[in-house]
């Protein structure tokens, strides 16, 4: 005899092993498939390798608008195959300077 139906399905809440992330930026696109318990690290370190014209530490990775730490896993995170980062280059200036705005008193 078999076992009563117990109404749910065993298999639905097995998560894959792997995930798929994709970190996106002004045009840029890097799809990175790694294990969810790997370190945030690999990821970002694979952006800055293989997106041209972007220099290592130059800028901040968001996963749901909050900053991402290379310590954490997708696991820790709760990230699904697919789900997106975004990268945000740090910008220079942004404010206005005045000659003479400088002087003392």
């Amino acid at each position: 005899m078999s076992p009563p139906y117990s109404g749910r399905d065993s298999k639905a809440a097995v998560k894959p092993l792997l995930v798929t992330i994709k970190v996106v930026s002004q045009g840029k696109v890097l799809r990175h498939t790694m294990s969810r318990t790997d370190k945030l690290q690999v990821l970002l370190d694979a952006w800055y390798h293989k997106v041209p014209d972007v220099t290592y530490g130059t800028g901040v990775f968001l996963f749901k608008g909050v900053r991402l730490r290379g310590d954490k896993t997708p696991a820790d995170l709760e990230m699904e195959d697919g789900d997106m980062i975004d990268f945000f280059e740090h910008m220079n200036g942004g404010g206005r300077f005045v000659a003479g705005s400088m002087s003392a008193h």
